[in-house]
């Protein structure tokens, strides 16, 4: 179990780097970003396919700084990774130990309450981590370079991302518990979330695209967080918890 935790160390460590280096891909390079698809507009034939591909008054909103890392990072990089980075820190948690067969070790020196527990608090901690880090970069950057930005957003994107995130670490631990190999849950989640995706492009099915609360599209255009979808997403992690909890409770290794 040592082995287990220190390995979600590792994948803790290794996507908190990965986003901080995504950020400054993102982050330093507004002038540039703005300059580019100004320089697209001018050439002839190209205007007409950026007026399909990028709304009216884009650039423009870009040159602003509020508006460009909060489109460019939450709405755009690390928003997309939200659901993923969940699922990352998830699937592998009791899987592997049953890949191993190294599971039937630990239930017989622990009980299963306090080793699904303790794996899965490990695992929330480590989300916890990741996303506060990442939601705080806009503002930790926009200190250090001197520019003016709106501060009050960032408990309101951290809601979004940290809830966005956690239901699908809630449904990679599910396929978790019931696989004999890691590969499966990985699959299975990733799959899961590539349906929602494509059926809530449907206008009957929206609800199920998490994208949407994920790159906190009420915060662009509110300022706040929806507090009902919040509870939506938190209700359903913690009941994809809880179900995973009697599964691992009631299976045979």
């Amino acid at each position: 179990m040592r082995k287990e935790l220190y390995d979600l160390k590792v994948r803790l460590l290794g996507t908190l780097i990965v986003c901080i280096a995504l950020f400054f891909i993102v982050a330093p390079f507004q002038k540039l970003s703005v300059s580019l698809l100004e320089g697209y507009e001018k050439i002839p034939g190209t205007s007409k396919i950026m007026e399909k591909l990028i709304p009216q008054g884009f650039v423009e909103n870009l040159k602003e700084w509020n508006f460009y890392i909060n489109s460019q990072w939450f709405g755009k990089n690390f928003g997309q990774l939200v659901p993923i980075i969940g699922i990352i820190l998830g699937f592998p948690l009791f899987a592997s130990e049953t890949e191993k067969g190294t599971i039937q070790f630990i239930l017989a020196r622990r009980r299963r309450l306090w080793v699904f527990t303790t794996k899965s608090i490990a695992g929330l901690i480590a989300l916890l981590v990741i996303t506060a880090i990442s939601t705080l970069l806009p503002s930790f950057f926009s200190i250090v370079i001197g520019k003016q930005y709106n501060h009050q957003v960032i408990p309101h994107f951290f809601i979004h991302t940290f809830f966005g995130s956690m239901l699908w670490y809630s449904t990679s631990v599910f396929f978790s518990v019931i696989a004999d190999d890691q590969v499966k849950p990985l699959i299975a989640s990733l799959g899961l979330l590539a349906a929602t995706t494509v059926l809530g492009l449907l206008k009957p099915l929206k609800f199920l695209n998490t994208f949407s609360y994920a790159l906190g599209t009420d915060v662009f255009r509110t300022g706040k967080a929806n507090f009902t979808l919040t509870v939506w997403m938190a209700t359903s992690s913690v009941v994809i918890l809880l179900s995973a909890m009697k599964l691992f409770e009631n299976r045979e290794f």
